[in-house]
Order: C-alpha cells, then sequence, then structure tokens
C-alpha cells in the first residue's frame, strides 16, 4: 500500500505516515462535529489508533498511530459516520474552516461553498494547502487566520477577500460563484466595502493542550454537549472546542478552561519520537517551561519547519541534533542565537 509523502497534507483516504504510524486527518464539514461523529472518531482512535487525537491550525482532527492493517476498518467507521470524502481529491479540496461562532446563514453559505468547490472539476488544479474562510460578522474570530479566498456574511451581503486583500461585497446569492471565480484567477467587480469587518478576541472554551486529545476526553467532550443539548462541538484553529451550553466541567477532563492557564501561551509540535523530524520531546520540555511561569509566548519545534505555530513568538525553541537552538522574538525559521540541552531549559 503506498501512502503520501512526507510533507503533503495528511487526509482520511491518504494518510501520511509518521514516527508513530500513520496519521488519519478528518475535515469535518463546517468544521464541527455532532456528538454521535465526535464519538465515532473517539472510538476509531481507541480502536484503531493509540488513542490519541490531534487538533490542527485548521480546525481539523487526526488520529495517530493507526496502522496499514487498521487503516481500511478506520475509513469504515468514518464512513459509516458521515466522515469521508468520496476520493482524495476531493478530500484535499475541502479546506473551508468556518468561525465557530457563526450563524445559521453563515453555516449555509460555507456547506453551499463547500458543496460547489467539491463538485467543480475546474479547481482540481489548486494548490494541496489552498485555503478557504468563512465567518460571520456578528462575531467573527476567524479573520486572522491564513486563506486565499474568504467571505465573511454581513448584514447587506458578503466581503470577500483575496490574501490578506478584501476586494468589496457582493449579494449572498453570488458569493460563492464570486469565491470560486477567484480561486481561478477571475478578478470580480464588486460593490465597494466601506469597513471591513474585524476579528475579534474569541472568548475561553475547552483548550486543548497543545492540541492533543485522547479518546476518551474527546467521549466526555460529547458527553458534555449531550448534557447541555448541544447538537454539536466546534472545532476552532487556536485547538479549542466550544458547545452551546457550560464548559467548565471540561476541566474534570483534563482540558482548559482558565483563560490565564500559563499552558495557552505555548505552542509546541508532537516533537520525538511521534515525529520522525524531532530528536527532541517539545511537549514535555513545554510542561516544565509552563511550570516555570515564563511571561511571554513560546513555541517548541522539534525542527526547523515550524509546524505548530507560524506566526513570530517572544521565546522559539528549534530541535536541532537533541539540543534546542534559541530564538528571540521570531520564528524556527530566523537565525539561531545560541543552543542548550532540553535540561538546561
Amino acid at each position: 500500500m503506498t501512502f503520501a509523502v512526507k510533507g503533503w497534507c495528511p487526509g482520511a483516504l491518504r494518510p501520511m505516515e509518521s514516527g508513530d504510524g500513520l496519521i488519519v486527518r478528518v475535515r469535518p464539514w463546517n468544521s464541527a462535529l455532532t456528538p454521535a461523529q465526535a464519538r465515532a472518531i473517539a472510538d476509531g482512535a481507541r480502536r484503531h489508533g493509540n488513542g490519541l487525537i490531534d487538533l490542527t491550525r485548521r480546525a481539523n482532527l487526526q488520529l495517530r498511530g493507526v496502522s496499514p492493517a487498521t487503516l481500511a476498518p478506520l475509513q469504515e467507521a468514518l464512513d459509516r459516520a458521515g466522515l469521508l470524502d468520496r476520493d482524495p481529491e476531493a478530500e484535499a479540496l475541502r479546506n473551508v474552516m468556518v468561525g465557530p461562532f457563526a450563524g445559521t446563514a453563515a453555516r449555509t453559505l460555507a456547506t453551499r461553498l463547500t458543496e460547489a468547490i467539491v463538485a467543480n472539476t475546474g479547481l482540481k488544479g489548486l494548490p494541496p494547502k489552498f485555503a478557504w474562510l468563512v465567518d460571520d460578522g456578528a462575531f467573527p474570530t476567524l479573520l486572522d487566520q491564513r486563506s486565499d479566498v474568504a467571505l465573511c456574511l454581513l448584514a447587506d451581503g458578503v466581503a470577500v477577500r483575496a490574501g490578506r486583500s478584501w476586494l468589496g461585497i457582493v449579494d449572498r446569492s453570488q458569493a460563492v460563484e464570486t469565491a470560486l471565480g477567484l480561486a481561478i484567477g477571475r478578478r470580480p467587480a464588486l460593490a465597494p466595502l466601506t469597513v471591513p469587518p474585524d476579528c475579534r478576541r474569541p472568548p475561553p472554551g475547552m483548550a486543548v493542550p497543545f492540541g492533543r486529545l485522547t479518546w476518551d476526553q474527546l467521549c466526555g467532550v460529547a458527553d458534555l454537549a449531550e448534557t447541555a443539548g448541544s447538537s454539536e462541538v466546534r472545532l476552532a484553529p487556536w485547538r479549542s472546542l466550544y458547545i452551546d451550553g457550560p464548559m467548565a466541567d471540561a476541566a474534570a477532563l483534563g482540558l482548559i478552561v482558565d483563560p490565564d492557564d500559563p499552558l495557552l501561551r505555548i505552542d509546541a509540535c508532537p516533537g520525538a519520537p511521534a515525529c520522525r523530524s524531532s530528536t527532541v520531546d517539545t511537549r514535555r520540555d513545554a510542561r516544565r517551561l509552563a511550570d516555570k511561569g515564563f511571561a511571554g509566548t513560546v513555541h517548541l519545534s522539534g525542527c526547523a519547519k515550524g509546524c505548530a505555530r507560524s506566526t513570530a513568538a517572544d521565546l522559539v525553541l528549534v530541535g536541532m541534533d537533541g539540543r534546542y537552538g534559541v530564538v528571540r522574538n521570531g520564528t524556527p525559521h530566523d537565525p539561531v542565537l545560541y543552543t542548550m540541552t532540553p535540561d538546561e531549559l
């Protein structure tokens, strides 16, 4: 069996090999799961992987430790839960992130956009990481996230953005067609957008330390959702989960509900031994740093790729042959000032 080469975005139909087995990425529609779907993913991680699930910066989930022998039964379980695409090409194109506080109208717009993307054969030549974004102007929280094409639902239409530039506003009935046109290089004639929508700071949810969930934690979140009468669990790219209802009980599951928790200021990739590119145990060392009370933002990266965080951090520690290279106010791609051992942190 052949799997995707390293460096590609994995999927459920095209997994990626890693140090702890295959990575199987699930892309929930509208960045949300029903409680039943959340349990299906948790059960799949328990039965067919190593029980660990990562939240990604695109509001997706990754099941880890899947083997070639357990991949097919896992895919069958995901298919029964409505979480599998018809083919790897459709799965790759369906890279649409939706704001966790988007209302019904914005989610309907996102569904229409996603269906149109999957159905449009002219989009198959897009780059593998071409990114779409849909948010709601009533409470936008995703507009600081990277996207190639973004739509933000407003009271008088839909604001349209290409890259970082807001181009104008379009009627809701034309928004999907406009977005698809932008993706293939057609620049539309739009009404001017007087005041571009601003991104708001999201309220605290159920934050997942370093984006790593266990299967039983995800089951616990599904239980909280059902107890609260919430129809879905919404995923956010800052590696948090939201339900419509009380979330304080998530602390008993090991999730973070305190907005001042120092772990929220630290990003860390899986590190060694889970990732073959890393020679340092980033998440073990990240917890040690959190206990020491470092005041700024920290990024621990097992290698120079910087998978856990794309923006600059006050302190960056880059894995280098069992040591950490130190970068101040930058990213893992910046010059290293000096190196230290993990014990010296």
